[in-house]
């Protein structure tokens, strides 16, 4: 008897897997010209959890999180992070974090930044 499945296969996330979309529309943008290049790898069903690859060019500016939370690994340069409440997070190549529902806060971004992220809708 042969046990053969076919469910949904596993995505590597990697820019090679996807065609890239930049922006450099930042309704809240604060301090330069910054770009934005994005690799969207991955979309669940109803995209309620979607995964890729961003990057960001020098500027700042500020995100609102809304309906959803982010999960976040740098994987080049980086990046400060103030939140709404002032606190300060310097974060670079290796470090992973979560940006919850609800969060505000504003990026800078010296030279160049570069991250996975996975995002699932609230």
């Amino acid at each position: 008897m042969t046990n053969e499945t076919s469910g949904p296969s596993m995505v590597r996330i990697r820019e090679a897997n996807a065609e890239k979309v930049t922006t450099d529309d930042l309704p809240t943008r604060t301090e330069g010209n910054p770009v934005h290049d994005a690799w969207p790898v991955f979309k669940g069903a109803n995209e309620k959890v979607r995964s890729g690859i961003w990057q960001s060019s020098a500027g700042a500016w500020v995100t609102e999180i809304s309906g959803y939370t982010e999960f976040c690994y740098i994987i080049e340069g980086e990046a400060q992070v103030t939140d709404q409440d002032g606190r300060v997070n310097h974060i670079k190549t290796g470090d992973a974090f979560v940006m919850p529902d609800g969060f505000t806060g504003r990026w800078e971004v010296a030279q160049f930044v570069k991250k996975y992220f996975v995002i699932a809708n609230s």
